[in-house]
């Protein structure tokens, strides 16, 4: 079996970075420093990524939120009140959506923010996938006066420009919430022009997603893994615990691997490594590195 391993979503930022986002968020220095310091951040990872030949995207070391950064540089949508994002004690933003019209800021170019780290959204290197919320728990999750429908349209037109942007042609979507058996993604929109990715969470139904993606990544249940086959090029799973700082156990999840009927698997992990101290967080990825080996 052909084995990727793909590292998704915030990652848990150095306490170096903590500290100059402190004196950042006290106007103690200027986001050009701490701009540069993120760049620096990011490229240490980076190194990491390349040698072990992982998919990832950016660690969003200078996003608070996986919907803010988002909030601000779209016209027509802006961050709301503090939420507890499902059922942890971490908060984002709430995005109150009145419509969803342009970008207003470049995504691409240094920019400063309003109490948010400064753009760019993203910095890519090689084996890199752009991270975006999916439609779904976007709406889910926000304030919003329009039907589902209109939202995903219009917000997939904004990401299909973002990724043109930056040139990329891999993006991940992740939805952080459970489907229903009644919810419908269309992404198809994306999956004519991009290799799109998505991380789901829960139970997954056939009738979820149309738009055939290169791979869905999903808990860890034999139902999940099937439909996943049937839907996406590679199908993936989730066995690595982003959320809980006990480590697993590598045979378990080789023996799990083992019992599949898949020529190719992507290998992640559930939720976003961000809920962890980062010396979890980098011995998880250490453990994840030697799966099937």
């Amino acid at each position: 079996m052909n084995i990727e391993k793909l590292v998704y979503g915030i990652y848990p930022k150095s306490n170096d970075l903590r500290v100059h986002i402190n004196r950042w968020e006290k106007g103690i220095i200027p986001d050009s420093s701490l701009n540069d310091m993120i760049i620096n951040e990011k490229n240490d990872l980076y190194k990491i990524y390349k040698d072990y030949n992982i998919i990832h995207t950016d660690p969003l070391f200078n996003w608070y939120d996986i919907f803010r950064p988002l909030t601000i540089i779209i016209d027509g949508m802006e961050p709301g009140p503090l939420t507890r994002f499902k059922e942890t004690n971490t908060f984002y933003r709430m995005p109150i959506i009145n419509g969803i019209n342009d970008i207003i800021i470049d995504p691409a170019v240094f920019s400063p923010l309003n109490e948010e780290p400064p753009l760019p959204l993203y910095l890519k290197d090689d084996n890199f996938n752009a991270f975006l919320p999916s439609p779904l728990s976007f709406y889910k999750m926000s304030q919003v006066s329009m039907e589902y429908k209109e939202f995903e349209k219009k917000l997939l037109s904004i990401y299909s420009k973002i990724l043109k942007i930056f040139n990329i042609n891999d993006v991940l979507l992740y939805d952080p919430l459970n489907y229903d058996k009644a919810d419908i993604i269309n992404i198809t929109p994306l999956t004519d022009k991009f290799i799109v990715k998505i991380v789901t969470t829960g139970k997954l139904y056939k009738n979820n997603i149309k738009g055939k993606p290169y791979s869905i990544i999903s808990d860890y249940d034999s139902n999940n893994f099937e439909i996943a086959k049937e839907l996406s090029r590679v199908p993936g799973l989730k066995l690595i615990d982003g959320y809980n700082t006990k480590m697993e156990d590598l045979n378990e999840i080789n023996n799990i691997i083992h019992n599949l009927d898949s020529d190719n698997l992507i290998v992640s992990h559930k939720e976003y490594f961000d809920f962890l101290p980062r010396i979890i967080a980098d011995k998880k990825l250490n453990l994840m590195l030697k799966i099937g080996d």
